[in-house]
């Protein structure tokens, strides 16, 4: 078993690896904990688009999710829709742990928790999904479906 300061040192070399491959003609930032990403930045191309007086939006491209994580989401909602929500819930939060901006992987869970009557979780993983979920989205509108749920008292 590799132990604590072997693991730091690991991921610390694997991230100077990776800053080293990035290019630095534009300064990088992360999104924080609350941010949602709104675009893709591709090199070369500004990070901030201001929209046009009168232009109509376009629609924010989507961030794919790591495949790892898209199979974990499907697997839940299959586990989800056979009744099995404790497994559902697992296999959820091992998918969060890969992809923590999988507004699905929140949808199952919200979900999962009004099933097994635990409607406090059920909104605590609404309001976490919400913020990765793009607006009008099918995710959006499940999990606005299960805060008015919840809220209600189902």
């Amino acid at each position: 078993m590799i132990n604590l300061l072997t693991r730091a040192c690991l991921l610390a070399g694997a991230f100077a690896i990776v800053g080293c491959a990035t290019s630095t003609q534009q300064p990088q930032t992360s999104p924080s904990v609350v941010d949602r990403p709104t675009s893709v930045v591709k090199p070369g191309e500004p990070a901030v688009v201001q929209p046009q007086p009168g232009a109509v939006p376009k629609p924010v491209p989507v961030i794919s999710l790591n495949p790892a994580a898209q199979s974990l989401a499907k697997q839940a909602r299959q586990q989800y829709l056979s009744q099995d929500y404790q497994g559902a819930i697992a296999t959820a939060e091992r998918g969060l742990r890969i992809e923590r901006r999988a507004a699905d992987l929140y949808l199952v869970l919200a979900q999962s928790y009004v099933q097994l009557a635990l409607p406090e979780k059920a909104k605590m993983f609404v309001q976490q999904g919400m913020r990765f979920a793009a607006p009008g989205s099918d995710v959006a509108q499940g999990l606005a479906r299960v805060q008015e749920m919840v809220d209600q008292g189902y």
